[in-house]
């Protein structure tokens, strides 16, 4: 089984080597890239403070400084352009995890910068950060998310990568409150602040052409 997902996965990446270059050639184009990201994210840390009235009138303030071990998925797919020799510019978006119960999709502007260059074999350096929308919003502000790291790119063919990333990510969020009385979450109206930051590892595979 195991011998038989490898396989799998080096005929996908062969086949995108080859039918990579499908758009003409020209200075934009053979800097113009394309591609996607997915991998394994495990936040590891939270810190949230809390302030909201409940239905009876009392005031509840809440903060903590906690591990928060969950482990959690992504998928991104971008566009960009290489500008120079070393580095690359691109606009990620997507779909991912952060924390228990905490869905977003995050569009974020990720500069790149490859030492050997970004056609070579090597290492590469990266920031990132934009906005990220809740999947189910019920009165939720707009996340911030920002993350760093680094990784090594494999050159496949003249216009194919893979990109073995790992990475810091935080993300600043205002997050539902758990109903301390009964079930549900304290609603809106009820809450003076709730704000939340959590952290996470990131490791990830890109494919990029």
């Amino acid at each position: 089984m195991a011998r038989r997902k490898l396989l799998t996965i080096i005929l996908l990446l062969s086949s995108l080597s080859v039918s990579a270059r499908v758009l003409p050639n020209g200075f934009f184009f053979d800097r113009f890239r394309m591609g996607v990201e997915w991998g394994y994210s495990q936040c590891f840390l939270l810190v949230h403070s809390y302030n909201y009235i409940s239905e009876e009138g009392s005031r509840f303030y809440d903060e903590t400084r906690e591990f928060h071990l969950q482990p959690n998925g992504l998928i991104l797919g971008y566009i960009g352009m290489d500008l120079g020799e070393r580095f690359n510019l691109s606009l990620y978006g997507g779909y991912l995890g952060v924390g228990r119960d905490n869905r977003l999709f995050p569009v974020l502007l990720r500069g790149s910068w490859f030492p050997r260059g970004t056609r070579d074999d090597g290492g590469l350096f990266f920031l990132q950060a934009g906005p990220a929308l809740h999947g189910f919003p019920e009165g939720r502000k707009v996340a911030w998310l920002g993350s760093l790291g680094g990784g090594y790119r494999i050159r496949l063919s003249d216009d194919c990568f893979l990109d073995l990333l790992g990475g810091l990510k935080l993300l600043y969020d205002h997050p539902l409150i758990p109903n301390p009385e009964g079930p549900g979450h304290v609603p809106a109206r009820n809450i003076r602040k709730n704000n939340a930051g959590y952290c996470a590892l990131d490791l990830t595979i890109s494919v990029s052409f």
